[in-house]
């Protein structure tokens, strides 16, 4: 890797050893080393995004994952995530470490980003650079909180651990390694999206799925603002996310069933797929794993997850569109397609990497159905609950079809039991719930999103393994994960076990 001046710096606020460095940096242009023109610094943000997945160790937590018990181990790193255990192995792809420290290097690049941008005067010229510089820290910051930090609670976080928010490309080291109180992390993280997203430029990208459009900054919006509970900002921001005909965004996977993997395969995070609002290349190595883990989709968790019995209109004899590939232990859905790059294409040298989904206007859609059943309208959540499963249904929904607010009180009568979130459900909205949790368990399988809804949720997460039940309940500390040790010996407070 060419070293450049802003290598050690990148070093410090990571805790990380050069060498460590290194392997999350050797993608960055060599721009870094001068930005003199708004092209370079565009270039750069091109680095402003994670170079890792969360997915693998975030589905291995959640209740998608059980015991393949025909299967050996197929990693420490899987059996760990499946216990809830600390992982270490920074220089291990998709683990939580990787991440943590890919997450801060994207923070790092976007803050080098906005330090040049105002080097080059900062005028209003320049204003599309900042906008996604800020949007991109945003989303770093966040997803980060996620995984470290507890679920959002108004009442708690002012006294709940936060994670360091670093706002300079350049700072004194021990300044960084503050953790802040939760509310003031997401109070940033808020500030940061907010700005961005007012300056943003569509007509700026060449490639525009792979960056921080009007369109997926309001898509992270509703997603930031679900997890805060702030259901007028989610339907807000949804709004403009999905425009005036949100069911074109929506994938369509019955249409798409008839295709062969390979086919599924390469569509599922392309730019070419109406879906995506966000699609990222990173260092990866799920795709070729996800459906071999030990501890995953085994048949009875696939029955779980996607039986017919869980879609909501099976009463009516509808059941899932949903493609499975795979025998018993090996069932999947093709999400993700493997790349290699060369670095040096006479010696064969090179690494691989995923094509990923990191946010599609699927979520989005559903992020709004969550916030009209948590706002009390009724008619809007039962029609939009229709329309997005006529994507995803093998039978043809009528148009003429309605869904009527008996039928929903009938079909979920009783359920919802397991949710126990930071706000208050009414009977209903906890019954109704289990029909938004089970459409996005089945819509979002093996892309790391069960976990999240399992932990803002309040939902108990039950695994087996050989034999025995192991129970992580809402307060248990081990569903937030533990501060890595490299950044925990360069001063960042670790969380409580």
């Amino acid at each position: 890797m060419k070293k450049n001046i802003y290598t050690p710096i990148i070093a410090l606020i990571l805790g990380l050893s050069l060498t460590a460095c290194d392997k999350f940096l050797d993608e960055v242009p060599d721009a870094r080393t001068e930005l003199d023109s708004p092209e370079k610094v565009q270039e750069l943000l091109a680095t402003a995004y994670p170079n890792a997945l969360y997915a693998d160790f975030c589905e291995t937590m959640s209740d998608n994952a059980g015991d393949k018990v025909n299967l050996t181990e197929s990693s420490i790193f899987n059996t760990q995530m499946y216990s809830w255990e600390t992982n270490n192995e920074y220089s291990s792809w998709d683990t939580p470490p990787h991440y943590f420290y890919a997450a801060y290097a994207a923070v790092a690049n976007a803050n080098y980003a906005l330090e040049a941008v105002e080097k080059l005067g900062g005028g209003s010229e320049l204003n599309y650079l900042k906008g996604e510089a800020l949007v991109a820290r945003a989303y770093a910051h966040f997803m980060l909180g996620l995984f470290w930090c507890k679920p959002y609670n108004p009442a708690t976080a002012t006294s709940d651990l936060g994670l360091p928010y670093a706002t300079k490309a350049e700072r004194k080291v021990f300044e960084i390694y503050k953790r802040i109180p939760l509310k003031n992390y997401y109070d940033a993280i808020e500030k940061d999206l907010t700005e961005g997203i007012s300056l943003i430029d569509n007509s700026k990208y060449t490639k525009p799925k792979f960056h921080f459009t009007k369109e997926a900054a309001h898509a992270f919006a509703s997603r930031f603002y679900l997890i805060k509970g702030d259901w007028d900002k989610v339907i807000a921001h949804a709004n403009e996310a999905l425009g005036s005909a949100p069911a074109n965004k929506l994938r369509d996977v019955k249409g798409q069933r008839t295709r062969t993997y390979a086919q599924q395969q390469l569509l599922y995070a392309s730019s070419d797929e109406p879906t995506n609002a966000l699609i990222v290349g990173a260092s990866s190595k799920y795709e070729r794993n996800f459906a071999f883990n030990k501890y995953g989709l085994t048949l009875q968790k696939s029955e779980e997850v996607l039986g017919d019995n869980k879609h909501p209109l099976n009463a009516f004899r509808a059941t899932w569109a949903f493609a499975i590939f795979g025998r018993d232990d090996y069932r999947n859905i093709p999400k993700y397609q493997e790349y290699f790059k060369y670095t040096n294409v006479s010696a064969g040298n090179g690494y691989v990497y995923d094509m990923a989904v990191l946010i599609s206007y699927d979520e989005v859609f559903l992020n709004r159905l969550e916030a009209y059943l948590m706002k009390g309208e009724k008619a809007k959540f039962l029609t939009d609950l229709v329309v997005f499963l006529k994507k995803k249904t093998m039978q043809d929904i009528p148009d003429s079809f309605v869904l009527s607010e008996e039928d929903m009180n009938t079909i979920y009568q009783n359920k919802g039991t397991e949710f126990d979130p930071a706000y208050t459900l009414s009977t209903q909205q906890r019954e109704w719930l289990q029909a938004v949790a089970d459409v996005r368990r089945a819509t979002f399988v093996f892309e790391g999103l069960r976990w999240i809804d399992n932990k803002r949720l309040g939902m108990k997460v039950v695994h087996v393994k050989r034999g025995q039940t192991m129970e992580l309940l809402k307060n248990d500390p081990r569903r937030e994960l533990q501060i890595p040790e490299d950044a925990v010996s360069n001063g960042i407070t670790v969380n409580p076990r």
